[in-house]
């Protein structure tokens, strides 16, 4: 798989992870309002910056989804969630920033490829 699809599959896996966390109250209980609406933020910004990613070849968005992916950890402790939110919390953040990171040092290969002229 050559970095331009890894980019891609990235993305498309970081949306996915974003369509999760915004259904997961379904599901899985929250309680308060700023919870709700932190869920839905980050949920928003994983769907929208990686859809971005997509058609970009700049490491911006990743990295806007890798610190979305940060806050969403620590709000799982923050926040004062139930145990089953913040389990769902910290393993989607953890997914999230991995698929983040690694879009961002793929869309880096590209360019670096670009640069010596080997692409």
């Amino acid at each position: 798989m050559d970095d331009i699809e890894q980019v891609k599959t990235a993305s498309v896996l970081n949306i996915a992870a974003g369509v999760w966390l915004a259904l997961s109250p379904i599901w899985i209980s929250l309680f308060g309002a700023s919870q709700f609406w932190s869920l839905y933020i980050v949920a928003g910004i994983l769907i929208v910056f990686s859809f971005i990613q997509l058609f970009t070849d700049s490491t911006l968005p990743s990295w806007i989804t890798t610190l979305a992916a940060i806050w969403l950890f620590i709000s799982a402790f923050a926040l004062g969630v139930t145990a089953a939110a913040a389990w769902n919390q910290v393993i989607t953040a953890i997914v999230a920033f991995a698929l983040s990171v690694w879009d961002s040092v793929e869309v880096g290969h590209i360019h670096q490829r670009h640069i010596s002229g080997t692409a």
